[in-house]
């Protein structure tokens, strides 16, 4: 198990670390997320991602590198396009509902979230509801392959490759995929969403 502090990480700026997710992810088969504020890093539209990464580079004040950062986190949703990768995505109700940026920019990041759904059969997305059952306290985290969890804190992150840790992730996000709807479901809960932020 690792920790690395936010300020370590990125402390050249937040572009170093995604060009490294993207290396990390290529080598999975399977990626497992769940973020129960955020659209995922590999869904979101560049206009969310800016907004996100924007937040994310003043409240560290770490080197501004918005444009380099943003362009990495693009380059790393290319491996939705490449054979060989399968991606099981949960995401909480309240990351649809929550406004990044303002309503126009959540809309086009709901229409994208659909626009996936329907043309990538190997994405599966599945969205907690707020109504669901309170289940486990989990905080943002991935799954690559049964190899290792990526863990979010406030502070930094935890890497773990404990055989038991990642069975233990893996469970959780099992139980958590037992309270989301997936399907026409989940895109009837986006597209609820989106006519609010309309």
């Amino acid at each position: 198990m690792s920790y690395s502090s936010w300020y370590t990480t990125c402390a050249t700026g937040l572009a170093p670390l995604q060009r490294s997710l993207i290396v990390l992810e290529d080598r999975a088969e399977l990626l497992r997320e769940w973020n129960p504020e955020l659209v995922n890093g590999l869904l979101q539209t560049e206009a969310y991602a800016r907004s996100v990464l924007d937040r994310c580079i003043g409240i560290l004040g770490v080197p501004e590198d918005l444009n380099a950062v943003v362009q990495a986190r693009m380059q790393r949703q290319e491996i939705l396009d490449r054979e060989g990768h399968r991606f099981r995505i949960l995401i909480g109700e309240g990351a649809l509902r929550r406004v990044v940026g303002n309503h126009t920019l959540m809309a086009g990041q709901l229409s994208h979230l659909l626009t996936i759904l329907e043309s990538r059969p190997h994405v599966e997305i599945g969205v907690v509801p707020m109504t669901a059952e309170f289940l486990a306290p989990t905080p943002a985290f991935s799954i690559r392959d049964d190899i290792a969890v990526d863990t979010e804190t406030v502070s930094g992150e935890v890497v773990t490759t404990s055989a038991d840790d990642v069975a233990l992730a893996a469970r959780t996000f099992e139980l958590l995929s037992t309270t989301a709807v997936f399907g026409s479901k989940a895109r009837d809960l986006i597209a609820r969403a989106l006519a609010e932020h309309r």
